[in-house]
């Protein structure tokens, strides 16, 4: 695997979990609600980039320290 292969990886990972942490809450929301609708309470915003770049550092710094 080439370095950039290996940065593609990291960053589709924390994409991923950023997404999943979303869909995980945004199902908490519509199970909590008796008609299954969003309440207008739900803050919860969609991953930006600038979200999943911070947790791509985060994991990669984790990855490449011993």
């Amino acid at each position: 695997m080439t370095p950039y292969e290996l940065r593609f990886q990291i960053f589709k990972q924390a994409y991923s979990m950023l997404q999943d942490d979303y869909c995980n809450r945004f199902e908490v929301e519509q199970r909590q609600n008796p008609e299954g609708l969003i309440s207008a309470n739900f803050a919860e915003k969609y991953p930006t980039l600038d979200q999943v770049l911070e947790r791509a550092e985060i994991i990669n710094d984790f990855v490449s320290s011993k």
